[in-house]
């Protein structure tokens, strides 16, 4: 992860954008990588939630990350996520990453068994990926996100994998939005490298130490939360947390993922990224339009350079909306 600042990180969640027949989009995801670095982020995190990669297949993932490093993204900027409910397809995906220089992988616990998963049995899950991955110098950011997988990575578990397995364990990506375990981390862990995925958190997490965020939001308001970290008081980062919390208002009412891609087609004029993988689905058309307006009303409260920019794409694909 050297290429990534070892503070205030700014990593976006990336969405996936896809083909008619749902294969990820390169042409779009690297245009999208792009903007979000120039307006800002440190780094992108390819398919994890918010980029549904647990659906993608793991063929069409590498065939993926090889055209985004062919359009020039900086392999040691790029997290990769790898989540899968085959052991063997996670450390594939790994090597092929390793073997291509990305940052880090990125590791939930599958959601597949979700009841009676013991510490025992989530410690093991890692360590069987550990110990077939070998050690080609690729760091794992272990993924912590309750709601999604129904398994906690509890800090009993963080132990036990740096205990046996040392610097190869690079940090944790707390998407559980609990402040109390957050501050656990950060008290027990200060050799990890603690990313919250709760923006609102961000302010408290990086002046108590956390090397910064991993977070869905950056796919459309990186700037406002770059301003966020490198404010120069804590006065100001606070005065930010009300419009960063407004805008997951806004795209949580409903399903998050289909919500910010409403969001992302409005803005770009690019309406295939409307599509997602089952059993996702695009929100009813006047709830897309409610999303896209409220999240055009709240942008043109800000100050001018808190503003995202977006260039409307030309040659935009169309998109056939399904029936239902």
């Amino acid at each position: 992860m050297r290429e990534l600042p070892p503070s205030d990180c700014l990593i976006v969640a990336a969405a996936t954008p896809f083909t008619a027949d749902l294969k990820p989009d390169p042409r779009l995801l690297a245009a999208h990588c792009r903007r979000l670095m120039a307006e800002g982020c440190d780094g992108v995190a390819l398919f994890g939630t918010t980029g549904e990669g647990a659906m993608i297949a793991p063929e069409d993932r590498m065939r993926t990350l090889e055209a985004l490093l062919a359009a020039g993204l900086p392999a040691g900027r790029l997290v990769l996520s790898v989540g899968s409910l085959a052991i063997p397809d996670s450390v594939a995906l790994a090597r092929h990453g390793a073997d291509l220089g990305v940052a880090a992988v990125l590791l939930m616990p599958p959601c597949f068994y979700r009841g009676g998963i013991t510490e025992d049995g989530t410690f093991r899950f890692f360590a069987a990926f550990l110990d077939r991955l070998g050690d080609p110098g690729l760091r794992l950011l272990l993924y912590h996100f309750p709601d999604i997988s129904g398994v906690p990575v509890t800090p009993g578990v963080i132990r036990r994998l740096v205990e046996r397995y040392g610097d190869r364990i690079a940090g944790v990506k707390d998407s559980g939005g609990d402040w109390d375990y957050t501050e656990g981390l950060l008290r027990r862990f200060s050799e990890l490298s603690i990313f919250t995925g709760t923006e609102v958190h961000l302010p408290r997490a990086t002046r108590a130490g956390a090397r910064g965020t991993i977070c869905g939001l950056a796919n459309v308001i990186p700037r406002l939360l770059r301003r966020m970290i490198k404010a120069e008081t804590a006065l100001e980062r606070r005065r930010l947390i009300p419009a960063v919390q407004a805008v997951d208002n806004i795209l949580s009412r409903g399903p998050f993922i289909p919500a910010l891609k409403a969001v992302i087609a409005a803005r770009t004029g690019v309406p295939a990224w409307l599509r997602l993988l089952p059993p996702l689905h695009e929100l009813a058309l006047s709830d897309e339009t409610r999303v896209a307006e409220d999240f055009s009303t709240w942008q043109a409260g800000l100050v001018e350079p808190w503003r995202e920019r977006y260039r409307r794409t030309v040659d935009a694909p169309v998109l056939e909306r399904t029936a239902g």
